[in-house]
């Protein structure tokens, strides 16, 4: 069974369940649309755990030719074990592949439109040092912004996904790579990416909080330094 056949049996399983698995799709995702860079790696170790669970009995006849002895329950157990873990990796290996790529994209076009005007900077050695320390800055924020990037497009995936189970419309149907998609996601991903970054400067206020003294501890230094 190819790729293509396990994402069509994956939604044809989510079409069974319906509104029963609307509603924790619908909940991830909105944990996604708030806190998606600091729970990203949790969240898909949890939807892969069910997208195993769901494609479990069409995995396991073929895991029984293999001849593995194993119990169903143990078997279950391991795919959604398995497919968590790959799900979860995939995503963060993703996530570095897209910063190299977009770094390597990014600065051979900057280099290549600078040398039509007449700037050679790989053959000078001080242009070529400010370069690979703009391109050390610049990978340093792009992995900072990517776990929010990447939270908002499955949190937006998510939910479209959840508002069909819920409203009994078919999964199979629906196309994520259309235009109309895109135009439903690009407003939950801004909004996404803006509630993100709210929650990003509350975290940081705490931090900050915890490390300021408590009010007796305030009042004691105050009472110190006036004697």
């Amino acid at each position: 069974m190819d790729l293509n056949q396990l994402s069509t049996k994956l939604a044809v399983r989510l079409d069974e369940f319906g509104f029963g698995i609307g509603i924790p799709i619908m909940l991830l995702s909105l944990l996604l649309l708030v806190q998606g860079y600091r729970r990203l790696q949790i969240v898909t170790l949890i939807v892969g755990g069910g997208i195993g669970f769901v494609l479990s009995p069409d995995i396991i006849p073929l895991l029984n030719e293999f001849g593995l002895a194993l119990e169903p329950l143990q078997m279950t157990a391991a795919i959604c074990l398995g497919c968590g873990l790959i799900l979860s990796a995939s995503v963060l290996a993703s996530a570095r592949l897209l910063t190299s790529a977009f770094i390597f994209i990014s600065f051979t076009t900057g280099l290549e439109t600078l040398n039509n005007y007449g700037f050679d900077i790989e053959r000078s050695e001080l242009w070529s040092g400010v370069a690979a320390l703009l391109a050390l800055f610049f990978t340093m924020g792009i992995n900072k912004m990517l776990p929010s990037i990447f939270s908002a497009v499955f949190a937006a995936y998510g939910l479209l996904l959840g508002g069909l189970l819920i409203t009994g419309n078919s999964v199979s149907t629906f196309e994520p790579v259309e235009i109309k998609t895109f135009i439903l996601m690009l407003p939950i991903v801004v909004l996404s990416l803006l509630l993100q970054n709210h929650d990003k400067a509350k975290q940081q206020e705490l931090e900050l909080t915890k490390d300021e003294p408590d009010a007796k501890t305030k009042q004691a230094q105050q009472h110190f330094l006036k004697l």
